[in-house]
C-alpha cells in the first residue's frame, strides 16, 4: 500500500506470475510476465548459461541456475513490458522495498543521469530515464553471452571468488563501462535524502546497537513528528532522510513496523529539515507475537523432521 498511497498520480505495476498475483490486489496493476514472449526473451533463453563456482549456493526458487537465469531474464521481460505499455522513464524497485515518500518530486535531481543505481552502485535500480537504456542493456547481455572469450574470463575471475557467480550486476557494470553510461548511486545522500541499498547494509551509516533477531546488523533509524525516516550519515554526522527502505534478508515484521512511515504527498509536503531534538529512534525489536509464531514454526519443523527420520 505504501507505493500507491504515496504516489496516487502514478501508474503502479507489479510484474510477476501466478505466485504473486494476489500481492497486487489493492496495491498495483498486475502484469503477467508469462505474456511477454518477445524475440529478445527467446534469444536470451537460448543463449543463457549459468556461470558459477562450486561454492555458490541459492536454495530458493529452484536453485542457483534458476535464480541466475531469473535475474538476467527479468530485464528482457521489463523491456517488453515497457514497449507494450509505451512507457519511457520509470521507477523500478524489488518487491521487498518500501517506498516511503512520493517519487515524482525526486525525479528532477536525476535529470543529468541516464539512471540511478543501487546494490553498492552495481545494479540498475530506482529511476531510469528511458526505455532505450533498458533496450541497450539487454542487447549488451546477449552480446556478452555470445562472447566466449568474455565468458572464459568470467570463469577465471570466479576462481578467486568461489562463492559468487556471474550475474546481471556484473553485466550491468560491463555495459556501463563499454557505453560510458552516466549513473548516480542513489544510496549516496543528495539534497538531504537517499534511497536505501539495504537496511541490513550499514556502510556509511550509523549501525543500530540492537541486532535483528540478535544477529543481523541494520541501520539505526529515527523519525520526525511527521513520520519521515532518517539515518545518520557517518562521514558528515548529519541525519539524512530515507526515501526507500530495502528489506532484503530481514524478517517480515520489520516491514510491518516501517510501513507506518510511508508518507502521502500531503504529509511529505510538511517535512522540514531534521532537528535532532525532535527525532525519536525507531524500535525494530521483534514483537512478542512474532516471537511466538517463529517458535511455533520452528517446533513444527523439528517435529516433521523427527517423524521423517
Amino acid at each position: 500500500m505504501c507505493v500507491r498511497g504515496g504516489n496516487p498520480a502514478k501508474r503502479v505495476f507489479l510484474l510477476g506470475d501466478e505466485s504473486n498475483l494476489l500481492c497486487a490486489k489493492g496495491v498495483a496493476d498486475f502484469a503477467d510476465c508469462r505474456e511477454f514472449n518477445s524475440n529478445g526473451v527467446a534469444v536470451f533463453d537460448r543463449l543463457f548459461k549459468p556461470i558459477e563456482c562450486e561454492r555458490h549456493r541459492y536454495n530458493k526458487l529452484g536453485g542457483t541456475a534458476n535464480w541466475l537465469k531469473f535475474v538476467f531474464r527479468r530485464w528482457f521481460l521489463i523491456n517488453e513490458f515497457l514497449r507494450c505499455e509505451n512507457i519511457n522513464s520509470f521507477w523500478t524497485f524489488d518487491s521487498d522495498t518500501l517506498v516511503l515518500a512520493p517519487l515524482a518530486p525526486r525525479e528532477k535531481r536525476f535529470s543529468a543521469y541516464a539512471a540511478t543505481t543501487q546494490c553498492r552502485d552495481c545494479c540498475l535500480n530506482g529511476f531510469i530515464g528511458s526505455r532505450e537504456l533498458v533496450e541497450r542493456y539487454t542487447k549488451c547481455m546477449l552480446d556478452l553471452f555470445r562472447d566466449e572469450d568474455y565468458l572464459v574470463a568470467q570463469r577465471q575471475r570466479l576462481k578467486q571468488h568461489p562463492g559468487l557467480a556471474f550475474n546481471e550486476m556484473d553485466a550491468f557494470c560491463e555495459f556501463r563501462r563499454r557505453e560510458n553510461v552516466r549513473t548516480f548511486h542513489a544510496a549516496q545522500p543528495l539534497d538531504g535524502e537517499f534511497f536505501d541499498d539495504a537496511l541490513a547494509y550499514d556502510a556509511n551509516f550509523e549501525a543500530s546497537p540492537h541486532k535483528i533477531k540478535n544477529h543481523i546488523t541494520v541501520k539505526r533509524l529515527w523519525f520526525n513528528p511527521v513520520g519521515a525516516l532518517y539515518a545518520r550519515h557517518l562521514e558528515t554526522g548529519r541525519f539524512v532522510r530515507m526515501i526507500t527502505a530495502n528489506l532484503s534478508w530481514l524478517p517480515d515484521y520489520v516491514g510491518k513496523k516501517l510501513a507506518r512511515f510511508c508518507l502521502t504527498p500531503a504529509q511529505d509536503a510538511k517535512v522540514k529539515p531534521p532537528v535532532e531534538a525532535e527525532l525519536r529512534e525507531v524500535d525494530l525489536s521483534q514483537p512478542l507475537t512474532d516471537k511466538l509464531a517463529s517458535a511455533l514454526k520452528r517446533r513444527l519443523f523439528e517435529m516433521k523432521r523427527a517423524l521423517g527420520a
